[in-house]
């Protein structure tokens, strides 16, 4: 059969390269679902026994992976995207870094109140008065800066994304030069443009630390930037970013500020730990600092969706596959395609309309292959002339993956219609997890011991944002650690290097007290000895 989740599959034999992270605030507590991906004993899912499998807005589970309800993350399954050139909001992915408001905030969307500062007539507008400024159309991709994570070696922190943190809309919405000059113009000095997003922030915890804060060039800003209040046609849903959202065409989907409540011109980039160490290009083993790359635009990259959106073998005969490409503010010049691993190439076909050069493009590729097993690779071309690569940049955190080897698309192809199934086949689930431990009721080592007390004097403390049935805490910030159950290995990485907007403990804990919490979570989750 097409292997329209061929990457998952292919990565059923590297369990090492799943980052599945306690404490993986922004990154979704990376909770592996029916994917094909490999399970570590005792994770929860979307259809384990006991659990919800619905979804906010209506969304189908079916069409993506569940990575995380808290902060909700959600990826497009490879033959679930569509073949328009625009994704529907029906399919298109969903990542949070902090739990969403409540959507009360949708209930009077106009009264929604932005805070714009660092211009020469700061001052706060309502959403009805934004509107009444100017307003903008424009196509465009938002990309996770983790898509492609699922193929690094070294077990990168973070959801194990493979091709579905990706889409393309249509946003309309009031451009960001157009309120900085109805309000005099940006402030001297200024260098960046930073937005705040809404959402709630934890007590006890340095904002600065959790705070979705992200910083571009101000000359980006200015250029093509939108704050917007429409997607596809409609209200932005909460999920998305409504009632308001930045969007920075070109861009990775970290600078796109959903809920944005403040927008600022500024001297400087943020302070905030999203901007100042996290979503950095780094070396692997190095910790992230404000001297490396910052994920701002996308590179070129383009890959096959599938033959016909449907999860089902390839009839012989020539078969038409569909798929995209994209390069941040660029245009695509051309489109490649090869059946033998890169010796030869052969030119794609363009469809459907250009909408810009922040959208992605459409193309197929005509095949007439013979029974068996296909890989079929495909590579992009940029306006500028940069082509995607054969291999990825190896990075800490499994960053702007584009290789264009380990996005290619393997397909079965069969000699009769009789072997093909005439609709999607939902994956099945894994096994519940063993019910976590009642609070109280916990028998642990004296290292275990000695890791309680750390999880409740670490600062912040770990009980601020986990729930964790053995101390009562009831967190709501990050992963239930009961459900996620993370053993020693994770904890050591997740509390070492820091997750998302969870802080790294390097620098306040001892590595003994790192591994005595470590040790303590295990026991506490049930997976003693």
């Amino acid at each position: 059969m097409p292997d329209t989740e061929n990457n998952e599959t292919r990565e059923a034999s590297h369990p090492t390269r799943r980052g599945f992270l306690l404490g993986a605030v922004s990154t979704g507590g990376a909770l592996a679902l029916a994917s094909g991906l490999p399970l570590r004993p005792g994770l929860a899912t979307a259809g384990a026994a006991g659990a919800s499998t619905e979804l906010p807005e209506g969304l189908d589970p079916a069409l993506f992976h569940l990575y995380s309800r808290v902060p909700l993350t959600l990826g497009t399954r490879r033959w679930a995207f569509g073949m328009g050139v625009v994704t529907p909001m029906s399919r298109f992915f969903i990542r949070n870094n902090l739990p969403m408001p409540s959507a009360d905030i949708l209930a009077d969307r106009g009264t929604w109140s932005l805070d714009v500062e660092g211009v020469n007539q700061p001052r706060s507008l309502a959403l009805a008065e934004l509107k009444k400024i100017g307003v903008a159309t424009l196509t465009t991709v938002i990309q996770c800066s983790g898509n492609g994570r699922a193929f690094f070696e070294h077990g990168p922190s973070g959801s194990p994304w493979q091709l579905g943190a990706a889409g393309c809309a249509i946003w309309t919405g009031l451009p960001v030069r157009e309120l900085v000059a109805a309000l005099g113009g940006a402030a001297g000095g200024m260098q960046f443009l930073t937005g705040t997003g809404g959402e709630p922030l934890p007590e006890g915890i340095d904002p600065l630390k959790v705070v979705v804060e992200r910083s571009i060039p101000l000359e980006k800003g200015l250029a093509d930037c939108l704050l917007a209040w429409e997607m596809n046609g409609e209200p932005i849903p909460l999920t998305h970013g409504g009632p308001l959202r930045l969007i920075v065409p070109g861009y990775f989907g970290c600078n796109q500020i959903k809920y944005i409540r403040k927008l600022a011109c500024t001297q400087t980039e943020s302070q905030a730990k999203i901007q100042k160490t996290g979503y950095r290009m780094r070396p692997i083993g190095e910790a992230g600092d404000p001297s490396q790359p910052s994920m701002w635009r996308m590179s070129v990259k383009s890959w096959l969706q599938g033959p016909d959106g449907i999860n089902a073998p390839v009839l012989r005969g020539q078969t038409f596959f569909y798929g995209v490409a994209f390069s941040g503010e660029r245009g695509i010049e051309k489109v490649e395609f090869s059946l033998d691993g890169g010796k030869t190439w052969q030119d794609a076909q363009w469809i459907g309309p250009e909408l810009g050069t922040g959208a992605w493009r459409q193309f197929t590729v005509a095949v007439d292959l013979p029974p068996g097993t296909h890989t079929i690779a495909t590579r992009a071309t940029d306006d500028q002339g940069d082509t995607q690569p054969e291999h990825r940049v190896e990075n800490e955190r499994g960053y702007a993956n584009t290789s264009w080897k380990d996005l290619a698309l393997t397909v079965e192809v069969v000699a009769t219609a009789a072997k093909a199934p005439a609709a999607p086949v939902a994956k099945t689930e894994a096994p519940a997890p063993s019910a976590p431990a009642p609070a109280g009721d916990v028998a642990l080592s004296e290292r275990g011991t000695a890791g309680q007390k750390v999880f409740a004097e670490a600062q912040p403390p770990c009980g601020t944002c986990h729930t964790l049935a053995a101390t009562g805490s009831q967190g709501a910030l990050g992963p239930n650690l009961d459900v996620l159950r993370p053993d020693e290995a994770t904890t050591l990485q997740a509390v070492t290097q820091g997750v998302g907007v969870m802080p790294s403990y390097r620098e306040t804990l001892s590595p003994e007290q790192i591994a005595d919490l470590a040790r303590f979570l295990a026991e506490a989750t049930g997976q003693k000895g």
